[in-house]
């Protein structure tokens, strides 16, 4: 996605949601080493020289960190207690309700909102729900 934007930092717990949810930026083992070894984890591009994002034990709440688009109909909000934010809970139900799609499944979880729909999502409502974020 063109407007995603580097993190300065993210928690272990995040970055696990992420890579579980198929975010093809660490494996979810390495993560898991890091978190169990309390080793923090700098994740930089090979292609230039800039400061990384930072995985560790630090925690931000109610923030969100990213959007994985899985499956074609499956989408998963991450951040460390989103299941407090009902601010971003609204928003992401406002924008489902303002496109008409029709939900299979809605879970939130401490660090997770995930969706599944009935049909295949469009990259407008991802556009939409990147908008909505404000780290």
């Amino acid at each position: 996605m063109q407007e995603a934007e580097k993190l300065k930092n993210i928690s272990y717990e995040e970055m696990l949601e992420l890579s579980n949810e198929g975010a093809k930026v660490l494996h979810n083992r390495c993560v898991e080493i890091g978190k169990k070894f309390k080793i923090p984890i700098i994740a930089k591009s090979t292609f230039n020289d800039n400061p990384g994002t930072i995985i560790s034990n630090e925690i931000e709440e109610n923030t969100i960190k990213g959007i994985v688009k899985k499956d074609c109909s499956r989408i998963s909000i991450v951040g460390n207690g989103i299941i407090r934010n009902t601010n971003a809970i609204k928003q992401v139900l406002d924008i489902i309700k303002e496109e008409k799609l029709e939900m299979l499944e809605f879970e939130v979880s401490e660090t997770k909102i995930s969706i599944t729909f009935k049909n295949i999502i469009d990259d407008k409502v991802l556009n939409k729900l990147h908008k909505m974020i404000v780290i």
